[in-house]
């Protein structure tokens, strides 16, 4: 069929109303179905945590200083005569008690020494007993009765001096205690007066520490002590306060205080570094929490996050007393609720957290990953 102009005109209008429309319903479709889908949501995932109950126990403020152990009693062992050493008897690190023989020294010379000097003694003694009797009978002379005692008492000093010569001959301890150090061999030439030993005794041990002069006031004799080693960490000491000096040391401004460590000899040594904590007041069943817990967030007050039912409550706290580790709740929490230790940086009140260990793991994780994973692919493939 011919179409005449006026009819191809009407067609060809027709025909672009009809794609417009088409097209009008396609965009408005896809608008209504943007509309219509909602955003991606993110998930709010719980954070694992691990909290402590708030407990009671007692707590202690104290004044901190660190020092080094020393022995009660030390003392270096010389010898008072001069010789060979024949015999050594104890080596470092001997626990000996008062007066063991540590060292012995050729001692013959001494000996014939101290033999020579008896038999004189012996002798004037003799010949002062003769002129003794006959003085009473008056057949000795004053002067010869004299001279003799003076003889006898000349004699006896020098034999007494050469028993104690033979005696020094044997080189003994003054103290008790453990052999420290030992600076003799056997066989060698020793002269008087020369250092052999060091013995110190460790029953008590010593902790001389430096006080600020305002804190003396704080620190009384007989108040305890707690002694932290370094080397020991996994233990505490007792100790308590001996001597206070009475003067103040000017230009330092602190005063000399003896602490008596009366245990730990098992593990402590003269030299020791320590930390000695002069407890000057304690509380009693007090609200206990672990330092850790503290959030600090820049402000004046302390706060901490208190784990209830899955969700984060920040709670402001007031503080007393500190310890290692340990510090004390005057007001904000109470006996029994659990406060956040690991986990709580970055957390805000209402944050969603669990225990760790508890729902919400490693497998739960999985699981939502894989599952996921599963989802996108079934997308693909539908497309």
């Amino acid at each position: 069929m011919v179409l005449t102009w006026p009819q191809k005109a009407v067609w060809v209008g027709l025909v672009v109303l009809s794609l417009a429309c088409g097209k009008g319903d396609q965009a408005g479709g896809s608008q209504a179905s943007v509309q219509q889908t909602p955003g991606p949501r993110p998930g709010s995932a719980a954070v694992p945590v691990k909290v402590e109950v708030v407990r009671r126990e007692d707590i202690s403020d104290y004044i901190q200083t660190n020092t080094t152990l020393e022995a009660d009693h030390a003392v270096e062992v010389r010898s008072r005569v001069a010789g060979q050493v024949l015999e050594v008897l104890v080596e470092e690190g001997d626990r000996i008690q008062e007066g063991k023989a540590l060292a012995r020294l050729d001692g013959r010379a001494a000996d014939l020494q101290s033999k020579q000097m008896q038999v004189a003694y012996e002798d004037a003694k003799r010949t002062f007993d003769r002129l003794e009797k006959m003085h009473d009978r008056n057949l000795a002379s004053s002067e010869q009765y004299e001279a003799a005692r003076a003889q006898v008492d000349r004699t006896r000093a020098q034999y007494e001096a050469a028993r104690l010569t033979l005696e020094f001959t044997e080189i003994t301890s003054p103290i008790a205690g453990v052999v420290t150090a030992r600076t003799v061999e056997m066989g060698n030439m020793i002269t008087a007066n020369q250092s052999l030993f060091s013995v110190a005794d460790f029953d008590p041990l010593l902790a001389k520490i430096r006080v600020p002069e305002k804190e003396i006031r704080n620190i009384r004799l007989g108040q305890g002590a707690r002694i932290a080693a370094e080397a020991v960490p996994d233990r505490s000491f007792r100790g308590t306060v001996k001597m206070i000096s009475p003067v103040v040391d000017p230009e330092s401004g602190t005063v000399k205080v003896t602490v008596d460590v009366p245990e730990g000899q098992d593990v402590l040594s003269p030299g020791m570094f320590v930390s000695v904590f002069i407890i000057t007041a304690t509380h009693q069943n007090a609200l206990i929490i672990p330092k850790r817990a503290l959030v600090l967030e820049g402000g004046e007050t302390d706060q901490v996050y208190v784990f209830e039912g899955g969700k984060v409550r920040q709670s402001k706290i007031q503080t007393g007393f500190v310890d290692n580790d340990r510090l004390e709740v005057l007001a904000g929490l109470k006996e029994g609720e659990q406060v956040i230790t690991v986990g709580n940086e970055g957390l805000r009140p209402g944050s969603a957290v669990r225990l760790v260990g508890e729902g919400g793991g490693e497998k739960a994780e999985g699981g939502r990953q894989k599952a996921e994973g599963e989802k996108q692919k079934a997308g693909g493939e539908k497309k």
